[in-house]
């Protein structure tokens, strides 16, 4: 074992769809859970400490991200969850929100040794909002994993595509809501950086943008460039399929309108299976989205808003609640930071100044500094 423990540097859970849990310790099993009632645990040996990801992916089993446990205060919850979104870009590059959660820190360093201090602050501001939107999607899939546990674990059957709410349906798609509002705020921050960095200078309004919407009307529509980003965006904010305008629809739906759960007369969880390469189905579950945002805010602003709300009373009172959407929320979280991360990954390369390693020297630092074995 204690072999074993030397080439196991890090015990770690594996986050997967429908709040499937995947957990190696410090050796090479893996157990997937939590299974539904009455089937057997799945479980299986992985080559190597560094084989796991596609020993997960050779099984079916794809992950959103990782929690790492290297310490007795992990363990003991004394420090806060070591979790990495996952997104595996290559086959060295599989971490790359966290590369960029790095780099604009070290940019917003670069810049404030330099006093250019618009960059500093807006660089650093991006850094924050990365990682508050890879914390969103560990707490969203956090309640993902509860719900499922709870319903694993209850004396009911598992039926594929039952829908039901528990007492963590409402919670999931809080989850859900703080997500998009979070990604709707790096959004903003990036349009920001665009807008001062990317826009030629003698096209820059001389109005401070600070929002997505603000650089479409002023910008994007406006000016044209044969930068490639430019195009990016034109087509990420465009009402027919841009997945920015798709993004900031569901904020708007459960900021200025109704909540996630609400939305469509009431939205419940849906059971789902998962199917496993070399083992049975999984269980798993769904908070599907609703499938038009931006239709139903308008519906609820317009005169109409009273046949609106009829429609959603008659459902929630008919034993037919309608048909389900397939967006499943946490797949569709995920994708969104996915896609965040590839934008804030260009436009950093329109950085004034390139990312730098803090140094520390002696001067920056006041009394003693204490190392301890944990």
């Amino acid at each position: 074992m204690s072999e074993e423990r030397g080439k196991w540097l890090a015990a770690r859970t594996a986050h997967l769809p429908g709040g499937l849990r995947a957990f190696n310790g410090f050796e090479p099993t893996v157990h997937v859970y939590p299974t539904a009632p009455g089937q057997p645990q799945l479980s299986f040996e992985a080559a190597t400490y560094g084989s796991l990801f596609k020993d997960l992916g050779d099984r079916n089993l794809l992950p959103i991200g990782f929690e790492f446990l290297t310490s007795s205060l992990e363990a003991k919850g004394l420090v806060p969850t070591n979790w990495r979104s996952y997104h595996p870009w290559g086959p060295r590059n599989i971490w790359p929100c966290e590369v960029q959660i790095e780099e604009w820190s070290q940019i917003g360093w670069v810049a404030s040794q330099q006093g250019m201090a618009e960059l500093w602050d807006l660089a650093r501001r991006i850094s924050h909002q990365l990682r508050v939107c890879a914390w969103r999607l560990y707490q969203l899939s956090d309640s993902y994993h509860a719900q499922l546990r709870a319903k694993a674990g209850s004396r009911d059957e598992f039926v594929p595509g039952q829908r039901f709410v528990d007492g963590f349906t409402w919670l999931g798609y809080l989850a859900t809501q703080s997500f998009l509002v979070d990604a709707c705020i790096l959004r903003d921050y990036l349009a920001e950086f665009f807008v001062a960095n990317v826009c030629p200078e003698a096209e820059r309004p001389k109005s401070h943008i600070a929002t997505m919407a603000g650089a479409k009307k002023h910008v994007l529509n406006r000016v044209i460039s044969s930068d490639p980003i430019f195009a990016e965006l034109s087509s990420a904010t465009n009402k027919d399929g841009g997945w920015l305008f798709l993004l900031g629809a569901y904020r708007d739906l459960c900021v200025h309108c109704v909540p996630l759960a609400r939305s469509e007369s009431r939205l419940y969880a849906t059971c789902s299976v998962l199917p496993i390469e070399g083992g049975g189905p999984q269980p798993g579950i769904s908070l599907p989205l609703p499938r038009d945002p931006s239709s139903i805010a308008a519906e609820r602003a317009s005169s109409k808003r009273g046949d609106r709300l009829a429609d959603e009373l008659r459902l929630m009172t008919s034993a037919s609640r309608g048909e389900v959407s397939s967006t499943d929320a946490l797949i569709y979280c995920y994708t969104a930071l996915d896609q965040l991360t590839r934008l804030a990954t260009r436009l950093r390369r329109h950085s004034p100044v390139e990312p730098q390693i803090p140094t520390i020297t002696a001067a920056d630092i006041i009394g003693e500094v204490k190392t301890s074995r944990v």
